[in-house]
């Protein structure tokens, strides 16, 4: 149960968000580009909801499959057999967290990480002429990858998400964004929720809006608690098929989830190819469960440019799916042959070269 200051909080946080303009459909000007209020209204605020970008064919079609994977889900931390005492072929996928205090209480699913390598309708999805156009519209033309994942915020006693900014590269010392605010200038990316579920006060992510423009660790600095409710943070609100993007610089987390409904939202992520080639970091997504190893990195072009071809596979898996529809021009550049099929579908999963170990992470 929440405490009886929860409900006060999360109205106020919800009038916030319905105050901020950076809400909507996707609208695109006479070059098919998103208006420039939308641009303006996502680097104000350093996000943005796009309301019913995937029809419902489509979001009950990623829900089914995340449904039938989760049915799968590894019982134990590093096992490789489910709940049924079936084999589970994901579990090196997953990262599951134990409750401590009852050893009796099954794992949590709380990230799915990769899901290309196990769920086609997310490479398919990645596709969407709308989410791609997005990315074209703030980044230009070569817009390059960085991560993909699954978010799942149980019902009942859904896990917390830290305070936290994604952004750890392109930063001056004094801990100030180098992104301009008309979007020129080296960046983090973005991170976009794709809602297959209701995502309400109670379960979503919150973000500090502007949060964006600095570094919260700069000189000595460090994250609040998510135990503190921040009283300028708001919810990000969405309906499934809505997409949110949030700008990796920005603060953000979510409490835990004492609601009785699920959130799960299926991440993408997007670069500017400047911001990515060339730069030094340390990378913590190219690994099988993210976070578990780190290694610093200079990303070259041939690096990126690999990466980079997921895009088209993506396009080209989502054109045979939906042949009806007009398919997304990619007008980047990438490394590697494009079409899917089952040699690449094998291509991307062969063990020690699958295609998030050039994950970039900024």
């Amino acid at each position: 149960m929440r405490d009886s200051t929860w409900k006060k909080y999360a109205e106020a946080g919800r009038a916030r968000a319905h105050l901020l303009g950076n809400r909507g459909p996707v609208r695109l000007d006479q070059y098919g580009q998103l208006v420039s209020e939308i641009k303006n209204a996502y680097r104000r605020t350093g996000f943005y909801v796009f309301t019913g970008v995937l029809d419902s064919d489509e979001t009950r079609e990623l829900t089914e499959d995340f449904d039938e994977i989760i049915n799968n889900a590894p019982a134990t931390k590093n096992g490789n057999t489910d709940r049924y005492g079936r084999p589970s072929p994901y579990g090196g996928y997953f990262t599951l967290v134990e409750d401590e205090k009852d050893s009796d209480v099954p794992p949590g699913v709380y990230t799915l990480s990769h899901p290309f390598i196990y769920m086609e309708s997310s490479l398919r999805a990645y596709a969407h002429p709308k989410i791609l156009t997005i990315a074209e519209s703030l980044y230009g033309p070569d817009f390059v990858p960085f991560h993909e994942a699954i978010f799942y915020k149980a019902p009942g006693d859904g896990l917390p998400t830290r305070w936290h900014q994604d952004g750890r590269t392109h930063w001056t010392e004094n801990g100030e964004c180098l992104e301009k605010l008309d979007g020129s200038g080296k960046c983090h990316g973005y991170n976009m929720s794709v809602a297959l579920s209701n995502c309400t006060a109670e379960n979503c992510l919150w973000v500090v809006p502007g949060s964006n423009r600095h570094w919260f660790r700069a000189s000595g600095g460090k994250f609040p608690p998510i135990s503190e409710r921040l009283d300028d943070a708001v919810p990000m609100l969405l309906s499934p098929g809505d997409c949110g993007i949030v700008n990796r610089s920005c603060l953000h987390g979510s409490y835990p989830n004492k609601s009785s409904e699920r959130r799960v939202t299926l991440l993408f992520g997007f670069h500017k190819r400047d911001s990515a080639i060339g730069a030094s970091t340390t990378n913590v997504h190219a690994f099988k469960i993210p976070g578990n190893e780190i290694k610093e990195i200079t990303y070259t072009e041939d690096y990126v440019l690999e990466r980079a071809r997921m895009i088209p596979l993506a396009i080209d898996a989502r054109r045979q799916h939906r042949p009806t529809e007009k398919p997304f021009k990619y007008r980047g550049s990438y490394i590697g042959n494009a079409a899917w099929n089952d040699a690449t579908r094998a291509e991307i999963c062969r063990e020690g070269e699958e295609y998030w170990q050039q994950d970039i992470t900024l």
